[in-house]
C-alpha cells in the first residue's frame, strides 16, 4: 500500500503538506483567539471554520462583526473574499474526476490545496496531492481554531503575527510557476493591484481585487482571437479570388 502511494506522490509532497499544515495550525490558533476576543462562542467559531473553510473569509467575518457591522454585511464580505475560489475551480478542472467525488472535494478547494497540487506533474498525482492537503486542512483548521478559542485570553494574535505564515509558505510553493514569464507578469500585476487597493478597501478585499487582472487577460485573448479569425478569413478570401481569376 505504501509503495503504491510513494509511486503516486514524491516524498517532497508529504514534506510540503506537513510544513503547510503547521502554518495552518498556527493561523487557526490566531483565528480562534481573535474570535474569542470578539465575543464569539466556541460553537460559532467551530461551525464557521468547518463550513466556510476559507481562512481569510473567517477573519473577515469576525472582523466585520467585531467592528460593529451587520451580520449580512459580514456574510457578503466573506463571500466576496472567497470568490477567489472561482479561479481555483478553473485550475482544478483538468485533474478533478468528473463524478460525485468532485462535488465533495470542491469543499476542500482553497489556496493551500491548489498550491500543493501544482507542485506535482501528472493529473493523477495532482488529484492525490489535492486530497492529502485538503484532508489536512479540513481536520486541522477547525481543530486549531478550537484550541485558539480556548486559549483566546492567553494568545496575543496581533503580537505574534501568525497570519503572516500563510503568504510566505504559499509564495515558496508557487515559486516554480513564476519561471513562466506570462505567469510572472500576471502575478506582479495582481500584487500591485492588491497592494494599491488594500489601504482603501475593507479588510481582505484588497487581495480579491488582484483577480481583476484576469479580466484584462481574457479581453486580450478575445481580441487576439478575433484578429486571427479576421486575418484567416481575409487570407482565405484572397486565395478564393485568385483561384477564381485563374
Amino acid at each position: 500500500m505504501f509503495r503504491t502511494i510513494e509511486r503516486v506522490l514524491p516524498g517532497s509532497t508529504y514534506r510540503d503538506v506537513a510544513i503547510v499544515t503547521i502554518t495552518i495550525i498556527a493561523v487557526a490558533l490566531s483565528y480562534g483567539a481573535i474570535s474569542a476576543v470578539s465575543g464569539f462562542p466556541w460553537w460559532q467559531t467551530l461551525l464557521l471554520a468547518m463550513f466556510a473553510l476559507g481562512g481569510a473569509a473567517e477573519f473577515t467575518f469576525v472582523g466585520v462583526i467585531a467592528a460593529g457591522g451587520a451580520p449580512i454585511l459580514a456574510v457578503l464580505a466573506g463571500l466576496l473574499v472567497n470568490s477567489r475560489n472561482f479561479a481555483f475551480g478553473v485550475a482544478v478542472g483538468p485533474f478533478f474526476p468528473q463524478d460525485w467525488r468532485a462535488l465533495i472535494a470542491a469543499h476542500w478547494i482553497n489556496d493551500e490545496s491548489i498550491a500543493i497540487a501544482r507542485t506535482v506533474g501528472t493529473d493523477r498525482a495532482r488529484w492525490h496531492a489535492f486530497l492529502l492537503m485538503g484532508a489536512a486542512i479540513a481536520l486541522m483548521w477547525p481543530s486549531g481554531a478550537m484550541v485558539g478559542q480556548w486559549l483566546g485570553n492567553v494568545i496575543d494574535a496581533d503580537l505574534l503575527g501568525l497570519d503572516a505564515a500563510f503568504p510566505i509558505i504559499l509564495f515558496c510553493l508557487i515559486r516554480g510557476d513564476l519561471k513562466n514569464r506570462s505567469t510572472l507578469m500576471l502575478t506582479v500585476a495582481g500584487v500591485l493591484v492588491s497592494v494599491l487597493l488594500t489601504p482603501i478597501l475593507p479588510l481582505g478585499l484588497g487581495a480579491v481585487t488582484s483577480l481583476s487582472v484576469f479580466v484584462f487577460v481574457a479581453a486580450g485573448w478575445s481580441i487576439r482571437t478575433v484578429i486571427r479569425k479576421r486575418r484567416g478569413g481575409t487570407a482565405a478570401d484572397a486565395e478564393d479570388s485568385q483561384e477564381g481569376s485563374r
